[in-house]
């Protein structure tokens, strides 16, 4: 089984920093820090399965990246979207699962 080195966007960095200003506004700093940690720990688990989900099949995800994937993550509650290139996986974007149609204007 390939393993891989798992990369971000800018734009997911912001996201999540954002995530975390907003969850610290309404919680404590620990429990904002607490969930950024355990949401990076489940996106690295795609170092050893990013193989293993299928390619999105939607015409919107295609105009981007031919071969999006994604991953669901904290419960379903987010969609991290990600490419393999050679040994990396790019997580280009993540977003509110609720927010994801394949109709969407939204989706990647």
């Amino acid at each position: 089984m390939k393993t891989y080195k798992v990369r971000y966007s800018e734009n997911v960095l912001a996201k999540i920093e954002e995530l975390i200003h907003f969850i610290a506004s309404i919680n404590t700093k620990e429990s904002s820090t607490k969930y950024a940690l355990d949401l990076y720990d489940e996106i690295s688990k795609l170092s050893y399965l990013a193989d293993i989900f299928p390619d999105i099949t939607w015409k919107s995800s295609h105009a981007i990246f031919p071969h999006t994937k994604r991953l669901l993550v904290k419960k379903g509650k987010l969609t991290a979207f990600y490419v393999i290139y050679e040994d990396y996986v790019i997580v280009y974007d993540i977003v509110p699962s609720l927010l994801i149609t394949e109709e969407s204007d939204f989706t990647p």
